[in-house]
């Protein structure tokens, strides 16, 4: 199984994935950590690698460990073929705080409190469940994903859209 975890920098991805790691006894695939195994380019303007998606595919599929829960953790996993998709979104305001205190340039918080607020990952994704981590410990997040492993439909009520920020942020942003 393949299970992907992804969302906006700053939403938990990586802190949930290594919960689920130890109590699934799962393997772990970093996209930040197969960045290297990439030829990729650079976005000067961006400050970001320019990622090829079928090359990434090919990268993950290399680690895939057979008979085992493979979770993917990282930024572009959404993009890859998974068997479930899970989307971490958090609170505007929380996740500018989180991303202020890993002392982030301004404008990449502001790129990725907008890519949040706009819906940017659940829009790529297919098929994906969403949860809010804005007031959840990453215990906490790594249960429901585990509740969602054993019985993916009975969580319809966290599929993509159950989440919406830009009503509320919309003066966000207008303000930035």
């Amino acid at each position: 199984m393949i299970v992907s975890i992804s969302g906006t920098p700053g939403t938990g991805k990586t802190a949930v994935a290594k919960v689920l790691v130890k109590r699934l006894d799962a393997n772990l695939i970093s996209i930040s950590k197969l960045l290297n195994e990439l030829d990729s380019g650079w976005d000067k303007s961006r400050k970001t690698k320019i990622i090829d998606v079928k090359d990434l595919q090919k990268t993950v599929k290399k680690h895939l460990v057979k008979r085992k829960i493979n979770i993917i953790d990282g930024h572009l996993s959404h993009l890859i073929d998974s068997d479930i998709v899970i989307i971490l979104r958090c609170n505007p305001r929380v996740l500018e705080k989180r991303l202020n205190r890993k002392e982030w340039s301004k404008r990449k918080i502001k790129e990725n409190v907008e890519a949040e607020i706009l819906d940017e990952i659940s829009a790529e994704s297919k098929n994906a469940c969403e949860i809010d981590t804005s007031n959840k410990k990453p215990d906490a997040v790594a249960v429901i994903i585990g509740r969602i492993l054993k019985n993916p439909k009975k969580y319809k009520h966290l599929r993509i859209g159950n989440i919406d920020w830009s009503e509320k942020y919309k003066e966000y942003l207008k303000s930035k």
